[in-house]
């Protein structure tokens, strides 16, 4: 079970549950409710009793894996379609996962993500590819992700001249089970696909098919997963326990800095390099769920100890103070490098330590100095990066999301900002429709 260490706070977090427990409880029932309805968004809550998804997935990975046929997985998608598993992958994998030779990597997949139209980076990675063993992964929701749909199309025509008529062999589509016109495509051309449930939204989909695919062919065991998010959703839904509720500690800190305290910007800053794009899924989490309302919300940004003790710590420490700060430790590294005990003069005070034991100390003395200063933090401690951990930790996330919108009194489900962005852009390329967008902006 994650701890959470709430010393640092300039506020008393068990008081506030304490003062609106029925309030608390009422959401939670609310939002358990809620995840049986097919036309609302909070499918992701129960996302682990889905059983059947994730032995059909592992399946599928392990007959591609175990054929040999793919060296490298090109995953096609954006926004919460690649955060996830990006943010998985790196948590999980070595950082050099894609050098690694078959002894060290065994049959399971390569993969790079195509996150973005810029069309320099997509060539990079895909001329420099043997497409005949590639597998691409298709992922977008609504079937019609413009990003996400022109880099598929490229991928396409690129197969069909390298291998022809087998290029279906190539793919693997995510999307929505009924509606789109990727999901009209993948039936149409008998193209292996799966569906991303009905009532899961993107940045909540990182534990449905849109992560578990690429998780599972990059050799993750995605059933350690599951195991995680049954244990969360104990924990954090069931249990009648709020006081020790992650994800309530979490919205209640939120939302109480923003709203009392005027502290509303909010770096998720690991202890962990492999937990570096956590934070970039995190932000997309928070920004995009609960940036509706001009007056209140938090701002997310990113930050990765003790990498940025080097660059935003002084604006953390004595800039404006606008800012409650989610730390994240882990508690047992994999590895713990003991620094020489004869070290060069001047550094007597590393010799004989590890390294390990050195970023914990930087991440507690970052705490320490920035409460000196006035700016509140809490401390999330992961016992080990696992998938266990990782999913309980992003399941809670999702969870304090959810809460908080509620506590706010927005719907952290939709994303209109988004949409009228997307309106613009087909607006601009003049294309069919040009008319209506415009009368829609």
């Amino acid at each position: 079970m994650l701890k959470l260490d709430t010393n640092l706070l300039t506020f008393d977090l068990k008081n506030l549950i304490d003062s609106q427990t029925q309030e608390l409880s009422k959401i939670l029932k609310n939002l358990e409710s809620r995840s049986a309805d097919q036309h609302d968004w909070v499918g992701w809550l129960k996302l682990h009793e889905n059983s059947e998804t994730f032995t059909e997935i592992q399946e599928f990975a392990d007959k591609i894996i175990e054929s040999k046929n793919f060296e490298n997985l090109v995953v096609l998608g954006i926004g919460g379609s690649a955060l996830g598993p990006q943010a998985l992958i790196q948590a999980l994998k070595s950082p050099l996962w894609n050098e690694l030779n078959h002894a060290e990597r065994g049959e399971a997949l390569k993969v790079y993500f195509i996150d973005n139209v810029d069309p320099d980076w997509a060539n990079g990675i895909l001329s420099h590819l043997n497409l005949e063993k590639t597998l691409f992964l298709t992922i977008t929701k609504s079937g019609g992700t413009a990003e996400t749909v022109s880099a598929f199309l490229w991928a396409k025509a690129a197969l069909k001249t390298k291998v022809g008529h087998a290029w279906k062999e190539h793919f693997v589509i995510v999307t929505d089970p009924h509606k789109g016109a990727l999901r009209k495509f993948a039936d149409k051309e008998k193209i292996q696909n799966f569906a991303v449930p009905a009532n899961v939204g993107g940045r909540f989909s990182v534990f449905s098919s849109v992560g578990l695919v690429a998780l599972a062919l990059v050799g993750i065991k995605i059933h350690k997963f599951q195991e995680g998010l049954i244990a969360a959703y104990k924990d954090l839904v069931e249990s009648p326990d709020l006081n020790s509720n992650l994800a309530i500690n979490l919205a209640l800190a939120l939302t109480h800095a923003d709203t009392k305290l005027g502290k509303r910007i909010n770096p998720l800053m690991p202890y962990s390099t492999h937990l570096a794009r956590i934070s970039d899924w995190y932000v997309q989490l928070v920004a995009e769920s609960l940036g509706k309302n001009p007056q209140v919300g938090p701002t997310p940004i990113k930050a990765v100890g003790a990498t940025d003790q080097h660059s935003q710590l002084q604006l953390f420490a004595e800039g404006p103070l606008d800012k409650i700060i989610f730390f994240l430790k882990v508690a047992q590294f994999k590895n713990n490098f003991a620094i020489p005990s004869e070290v060069v003069e001047g550094f007597a005070d590393l010799a004989g330590e590890s390294m390990a034991r050195l970023i914990h100390a930087e991440g507690l003395g970052t705490a320490k100095a920035l409460a000196k200063k006035g700016v509140p933090s809490l401390t999330i401690e992961l016992p080990c990066i696992n998938e266990q951990n990782l999913a309980y930790l992003l399941y809670a996330f999702e969870l304090m999301t959810a809460i908080a919108g509620d506590i706010y009194g927005i719907d952290p489900f939709d994303q209109p900002g988004v949409e009228l962005s997307k309106k613009y852009t087909y607006a601009l390329l003049g294309k069919k429709g040009f008319e209506q967008y415009l009368k829609e902006i």
